[in-house]
């Protein structure tokens, strides 16, 4: 059977799809194996509660989800921060709609995309975003090193010790000088 209208899923027996699902952790997503018999057969369900496929929201496989998670099973790791599996459904800077942005797409980011109001401009500001709660949460460029008698071994350097406003060459740099 086919699923791809919320009328079929209507249509169909819910408990029985969800019952007979397998979910399994992979990567940070649900991959729910709804059977031979439901096409698509596998779907990738979110921690935003939305599958992969064009139902989003409105998949069974979420309520599949719902009750592996109910019956104790194993949770999906946390996205790190900065880190896009998939293009988010909402743009994070001003929640407009977004697309998938292939020419974006990094190991390290995860999925490029673009949002349809400020393009690929909110893809990076988003990043920026996300390096500037990093460097907050860590002021140590070189954490402090401490014995175990409590000496002070090294004292440590912060980023705001060397980091300043002013720049060294205010005319520009001119290396005869």
């Amino acid at each position: 059977m086919v699923l791809t209208t919320l009328k079929q899923i209507k249509e169909t027996d819910l408990r029985h799809l969800c019952q007979q699902a397998t979910v399994s952790v992979s990567g940070y997503y649900y991959l729910v194996n709804m059977g031979p018999d439901t096409h698509p057969q596998y779907h990738s369900v979110g921690k935003d509660r939305r599958c992969t496929c064009g139902l989003g929201a409105e998949c069974p496989a979420v309520t599949a989800v719902m009750e592996y998670l109910r019956g104790g099973g194993e949770r999906a790791p946390e996205v790190p921060s900065g880190f896009f599996p998939v293009a988010p459904q909402a743009c994070p800077i001003c929640g407009a709609e977004t697309y998938y942005a292939p020419d974006l797409t990094s190991r390290r980011r995860g999925a490029g995309w673009a949002c349809v109001k400020g393009s690929e401009a909110h893809y990076w500001l988003a990043h920026v975003e996300s390096l500037r709660k990093a460097l907050a949460s860590n002021p140590w460029v070189f954490p402090p090193v401490v014995a175990e008698d409590g000496q002070v071994l090294y004292p440590g350097l912060k980023r705001d010790e060397i980091i300043t406003e002013s720049q060294p060459w205010p005319d520009g740099y001119n290396p005869d000088q």
